[in-house]
Parts: structure tokens; sequence; C-alpha cells
């Protein structure tokens, strides 16, 4: 039996050092688990996105299609008035005019909706011909809940991000990585010092080999030097390491900075999105009012066939910008959860409410 061990004492030595690949193949493991649980992240707001605007697309279809038949009640009202001699035929080309207007819309927001929709069905990984409608009840549910109050400021939103982010874990991660190389580098400059101990023992003599002899064992120790003449491949390596981690360094600042950005965007896009839902509330409220009032003129055999017509138009335009408005801000939240880190997604896909900001406190 004989064996022999070799022990590093300055090149070479440490646990650091000596375990560097697994180290670093255990880091590139957390890291990649950190890639892809970002990636589910982006992946679920895309995908919202995407199906956000699909209903989008078909409230303005059902706009459209209320518009023409608006349009088309208007037309025969104003036909009957005109047969009476209560209204101008001017005023009746006008409103037939419109309501031809209103059914070509009706008919290009159909085929936007369709394509929309075959689009989202290439996107989900479906067959183009696949008989799927999407849920109005989604819709529906955010237009009664409305708009949730966030009162969490940009700078707090920023503090959120930096301890939940985990693009950005990575970033800071790589430049310890690399901060640790420069450790092994510059290690391998050191002269190579090995103790070494080797041992053996013979088998007793005959046909008794699976004895050992202890009394005739053999040992013997020693150093084994390796002086640093010749290091100009190791210096160089150990320079190219001290030039990836000042990378690594700027490259965290980038990083930082680049979070931080997209923090504030997202948060500068949620109060514009709640900004502009509020605007648009009031503006089919308006409109609605406008057209009320319009509405009863023209029964009346009054009003002016101008304003009928701008009132719906108007209306339809604010109806079909309050639902983008509404879209928009829902798309905004998700987006400000994702860059903010706090937009955490279940096993089924489907991302965990936060209901408000006191539980970024916790």
């Amino acid at each position: 039996m004989a064996g022999s061990i070799t022990q590093p004492l300055l090149r070479g030595a440490g646990r650091r050092v000596a375990a560097e690949r697994l180290t670093q193949a255990e880091r590139d493991v957390l890291y990649a688990l950190r890639d892809y649980t970002r990636f589910r992240k982006e992946f679920s707001v895309d995908i919202a996105a995407s199906f956000y605007d699909v209903l989008q697309r078909r409230d303005q279809l059902r706009n459209n299609y209320e518009s023409f038949l608006a349009f088309q009640a208007s037309a025969e009202r104003d036909r009957a008035l005109v047969a009476e001699g209560r209204r101008k035929q001017s005023d009746l080309g006008r409103i037939e005019s419109e309501e031809l207007d209103a059914k070509n819309s009706w008919t290009i927001s159909i085929r936007s909706y369709m394509r929309s929709l075959d689009a989202f069905k290439i996107q989900l990984g479906l067959a183009v011909d696949a008989p799927i409608v999407l849920d109005q009840a989604e819709l529906t549910r955010l237009q009664e809940e409305g708009l949730r109050d966030w009162s969490i400021t940009a700078e707090d939103a920023i503090e959120v991000a930096m301890a939940s982010r985990l693009d950005l874990y990575n970033v800071r991660d790589g430049f310890e990585d690399s901060a640790r190389q420069v450790y092994v580098a510059a290690n391998s400059l050191k002269p190579g010092l090995d103790l070494f101990v080797a041992a053996d023992v013979d088998s007793m003599p005959g046909d008794r080999f699976q004895e050992l002899d202890f009394q005739r064992a053999r040992w013997s120790a020693g150093l084994d030097l390796d002086l640093p003449l010749d290091r100009k491949a190791e210096r160089n390596a150990f320079r190219g390491a001290l030039i990836d981690l000042e990378r690594a360094e700027r490259g965290l600042d980038l990083a930082v900075d680049n979070v931080k950005l997209e923090v504030r965007d997202a948060w500068r896009n949620l109060d514009q999105a709640r900004q502009t839902y509020e605007i648009q509330t009031l503006g089919v409220q308006i409109s609605e009012n406008r057209v009320e009032e319009q509405e009863l003129l023209a029964e009346l055999g009054e009003g002016d066939a101008l304003d009928l017509v701008d009132a719906q138009n108007a209306l339809t335009r604010a109806r079909n910008s309050l639902t983008g408005a509404l879209i928009d801000h829902t798309i905004a939240r998700l987006e400000f959860w994702r860059d903010m880190g706090i937009l955490f997604i279940k096993e089924h896909g489907q991302w965990e409410e936060v209901v408000d900001d006191t539980e970024l406190e916790t």
C-alpha cells in the first residue's frame, strides 16, 4: 500500500484559490436562476400588455359600433323631420355623411381587432385558426375598480429597486467575482513551494499478501520549490484581471444609474397615466352631456347638425381614450412593479397583486 499528499504553501495555497472553479460555477447557477426569474417578470408584462391591447381594440370596436348606431338613429329621425319640413336637407346630408364615416370606422376597427387577436395567438404559441375569445370580464373589472392611488415617491421606489432588482444583484456579484479573480491571479505570481509527504508499506512475505508488514514501512517528506523566474503569462493574466475589475466597477455604476433611470421613468409614466385617466373621465362626462343636450334639441327640431355630429364624435373619441388611458395605467403599474423588482410571479404564471405601497415596507 502506498500513498502521498502534496500541500501547496504559497502559489495555489488556500481554500479561496483551490475552490475558485467550484465557487464560480455555483455563482453562475445563481445568476442563471436570477436571469430566469427576471425573464418571467418581463415575459408576463409583455403578455399582459398584448392581452390588454386586444381588449382595448375590442372596446374601440364596440364604441365605434355604438357611434354608428347613434348616427343611424339620428339619420332616421332627421329624415322624418325633413319630411315634416322641420329640418333642412343639408342637415340630413351631414348626418348621413357622418353615418357612413362611422360605419367605415367600425369596419376598420373590426379588422384592427381581428389582426391584433391573431397576433396575440401567435405570441401565445397557438394556431391562428384557434377559436379563442378573450374574457371581457377583465376589462370590466378594471373599469369598475378604477385606478389605485399610490403615494410612494420616486426616491422611495428607487430605494426599493436597489434592494429588490435581481439583475442588479447579478452585476454586484459579478464585481465581487472580478475582485476574487484578481486575488487568484495575484496568487499565481507567487513562487511555488509545495510540501509533499509519501509513504508505502509492503505485504507480508509468502502468500500473506493481504497482510501488511508495518515493520518495513517507508516514508519520505520534503519541499518542492519553483522560483518565479518566468511569469510573463501570469503577469499578463493579472493585468487582465485588474482591467476586468475596473470594467466591472464601471459596469456596476452604470447598472445602478440605469435602474434609477428605469424606475424614475416608470414612476413618471404611472403618474402621467393617472392624470390622463382623470382627464379622460371628465372628458367622457362632458361629451355625454353634450350628446344628451343635442339629442333633446334634435328631437324638438332645433339645434344644429354640426353640433350634434361634433358631440357624438367627441363622445366616441373620449370613450376610446378613456379605455386607452385605463389600459396604459394598468400596464404602467405592472412595469413599475417590474422595474422596482416587486412583481412576483406565481407558479401558474399570474402575478402577485400589490395592494398598496404599505406592503413595500414589509
